[in-house]
Order: structure tokens, then C-alpha cells, then sequence
């Protein structure tokens, strides 16, 4: 398959680094009048001290309603002024505060956001509202069977490793998170060494920098050095379980190489193929086929150095077994027969569509900036990605599915009706 010519848009980022060790990206897009600009810290649930799951997300939260100079109020008036929308997030490997703003509006906003991420004041007041908030999230989040039997599974999988550990952590974690271990999370992790600002849009990048080479310092503070330990393999297991819930929600999961192997291409091929997408084998034959289950789809997690691909089905429990004996079936046909040509050819044309398209949005340009910097050292080449995914071949995608396919070594996690 070739890449036409029309497909290599404008994507050259420059990278800077501040005085303060700081790096800084920036992709110009030059047909906007906005931007987006991201702070990435390497601090995720997998770099909670033990006991403590939650405190990384918790960071995330309590930043916003104070620092040093700052309300939480005014925070939300400085970027709602200029019609700003901040936000942040927390991963497993990563945390990300980020801004869509208009152009020139970037540098009004900037300190504001380093404000947040660098400066803010962990009151046992505030940690007690926000604790109060996390919990009630976790209580309503345990409510939706679909998405909590996927941290149930990553806990199967994974067991105690950090990376076993929701995000939110859980209601007895969370509780006893005090103000002086969320303090501690925050100087431990949030290092020069560990940060990289990111923007993709339309700005004066010389002020930009100034003004961030101003605000961003760290004078004396050690460097902190993110040490991080794979999990071990697991016992491959079965669990079911009764819940509050009408239907069987079924994960069947295994674990896989992470983001660095040299697999990573293939697998992103096989989760496509698999289950990710209406052609999928899963859906035509379990949904469109035997109209066994409304929701059948698969997922990739791909962390530095692990990974898990997952197949999560909800249906009537009268048909678990027989919804579980199908998604067998159709991973010992992937290990014996591997993908068809045909396969092949609309898993590799679905993925480049999928990343051309990102880059017409700001925000999926600044993220592939943000992780890739903090991943590989270096802003992720998205036509380099596409390069490699349609270089994968017959034999690539055989060795892959003869590896990760054999049914037997999938973990199962189902949650089913209590009275059935």
C-alpha cells in the first residue's frame, strides 16, 4: 500500500529546552487562530507510593482550587476571560494539564497554567473536599458495570503492581490520603526532568518561550529520577462474580509486549482486526451474526514496558458461556489460520485514517508531542507511525498471532446478574 503524496501535512515540531531543564515542543500549524498547550508530568498511578492509590489523581484535582497567588476562583476567571477551557487528566504513566485557548490569548493564560501545575497549596481543607468528590466518583463510576470490570481486570492482571491500581484509587485508599502525602507526591514527581510543555497551534513562539523561561524554574531542587519496575506474570485465572448489574459484562484478557517492543505495530493491526471496529471478526459474529451481545469490541493498552489487549463483551447471562466459547473460537482460528490478506489491508487503511485525521486536531497534535517526548525522548513522528504499520507483513502478523492468540493463555473476569 502507498501513501499518496497529499498525506505528509505539515508536522515538524521544534524542540527547545528552558534553562530550568524544561522541554519545550511546538508544532506550528499556521491555518488556525488558536492553540493548545499542554504541561506532561511522568507521574501516573504507577508511580503511587504503596498504599497510597489515588494520590496521583488526587494531585491532579486539588492543583486547581489554589496556589500560592491564586483562588480557585480567579484560576477559573483568568482562563474564562479570554475564553479559555482548562482541564487535566490522569493516566497510569502520566498526568497532563492543558488549555485550548485563542492565539493570542497564549500568553495570558500560560502563567495561570504553570501556576496550577508548579505552585499549588495542598490545604487539609481543600484535600478533604476533593477527597469527598474522588470518593463519590468512585461510587458512581462502580455503578457502570462496563467500565469497572476493565479495572477489576487490569488488577487480575497486573496484581498488586501500581499499574493493578485504579486511577481513582479506591474508596479505602483515598481515605487515608492526607494533605502531607499529596505534598510529598507533588515535590517527588513534579521535577524539571519530569515535565515537558507542549503546544500545537498558531503563536509568537520566541514570546511564548521567554515567558516560559521566566515562569519555569525549579532553583536548587534535586532532580527526582522516575525508576519504575515491571509487574510480574500473573497466574493465568477465572473469576466470575455477582453484581448490581442486568446483564453479564465479560472481559477476557491477556497481557502483551508495551509501547517500546517492536511488536507494537502488529498489535495495533490485531486489536483492529480482533474487535475494534464494526468489521471486526467479534462484532460480525457475535453482534451482526448471532445477535448474541449488544457491545462487543476489543482494546490495546500499551504502557512503557507491558501491555494488555482485552475483549469485553455484555450480553444476556443466559449466553455467557456461550458468548466466551465464541471469542475462543475466534482467537484458536487467529492462532491456526492468522488474519486474511483482506484483514490486513482494511486494518492498515483504518489505521492511517485514524492518525491523519488526528492531526487536524490541535489536541491530538499536542498529545502526540507531549507523549512522545516523555516516552521516547522525542515528539512522535505520526507519519513515521503509519510508515511502520503499513510495513507489517503476512509473516509479521502469523508470528504475532501464534503468540498472543492461544486461548488458554487469556485471563477471564465476568460480572454477572446476582439473581440470574
Amino acid at each position: 500500500m502507498q501513501r499518496h503524496p497529499t498525506d505528509r501535512l505539515t508536522f515538524s515540531p521544534t524542540v527547545v529546552t528552558l534553562d530550568s531543564g524544561v522541554r519545550v515542543a511546538y508544532d506550528h500549524v499556521p491555518s488556525v487562530d488558536s492553540c493548545a498547550i499542554g504541561i506532561w508530568v511522568k507521574a501516573g498511578t504507577r508511580d503511587e507510593p504503596r498504599g497510597h492509590a489515588g494520590v496521583a489523581h488526587l494531585v491532579e484535582h486539588t492543583a486547581f482550587r489554589r496556589t500560592r497567588t491564586r483562588t480557585n476562583h480567579r484560576i477559573a476567571r483568568e482562563f474564562e476571560n479570554v475564553g479559555a477551557y482548562a482541564n487535566a487528566y490522569t493516566t497510569k504513566e502520566e498526568t497532563c494539564y492543558y488549555v485550548r485557548t485563542l492565539s493570542d490569548h497564549a500568553l495570558r493564560v500560560l502563567p495561570t497554567l504553570v501556576d496550577v501545575v508548579l505552585n499549588p497549596q495542598f490545604s487539609e481543607k481543600d484535600i478533604n473536599k476533593e477527597r469527598s468528590i474522588i470518593i463519590e466518583e468512585i461510587r458512581s463510576y462502580e455503578d457502570e458495570a462496563e467500565e469497572y470490570v476493565f479495572d477489576l481486570a487490569e488488577q487480575q492482571l497486573f496484581g498488586s503492581h501500581a499499574l493493578g491500581n485504579p486511577i481513582l484509587g479506591t474508596v479505602e485508599s483515598v481515605r487515608t490520603i492526607d494533605a502531607q502525602h499529596v505534598r510529598d507526591f507533588h515535590a517527588a514527581r513534579y521535577q524539571a526532568n519530569a515535565i515537558v510543555v507542549t503546544v500545537s497551534g498558531n503563536i509568537d513562539f520566541p514570546r511564548f518561550l521567554d515567558a516560559a523561561n521566566t515562569l519555569i524554574g525549579f532553583g536548587k531542587r534535586p532532580k527526582n529520577t522516575v525508576r519504575r519496575t515491571m509487574p510480574k506474570e500473573m497466574v493465568i485465572a477465572k473469576r466470575r462474580f455477582a453484581g448490581n448489574t442486568q446483564q453479564a459484562h465479560i472481559v477476557m484478557h491477556r497481557r502483551t509486549p508495551g509501547h517500546a517492543a517492536k511488536q507494537r505495530s502488529a498489535l495495533t493491526l490485531l486489536n483492529l482486526i480482533l474487535g475494534d471496529g464494526m468489521s471486526s471478526r467479534l462484532n460480525m459474529r457475535l453482534r451482526e451474526s448471532q445477535g448474541l451481545a449488544y457491545n462487543v469490541s476489543s482494546q490495546l493498552q500499551l504502557f512503557a514496558d507491558v501491555g494488555m489487549l482485552s475483549v469485553y463483551a455484555g450480553a444476556d447471562a443466559r449466553k455467557e458461556q456461550k458468548v466466551v466459547q465464541m471469542i475462543e473460537r475466534e482467537l484458536q482460528q487467529l492462532q491456526s489460520h492468522s488474519v486474511k490478506p483482506s484483514e490486513l489491508r482494511r486494518a492498515k487503511e483504518q489505521a492511517r485514517a485514524s492518525r491523519l485525521m488526528s492531526l487536524e486536531s490541535l489536541s491530538a497534535r499536542m498529545t502526540l508531542l507531549g507523549k512522545g517526548l516523555l516516552d521516547d525522548g522525542k515528539p512522535e513522528d505520526p507519519y513515521a507511525m503509519i510508515d511502520e504499520l503499513l510495513s507489517v507483513d503476512a509473516d509479521q502478523m502469523k508470528a504475532l498471532t501464534s503468540e498472543i492468540c492461544s486461548p488458554n493463555a487469556w485471563h477471564q473476569l465476568a460480572m454477572v446478574p446476582s439473581v440470574e
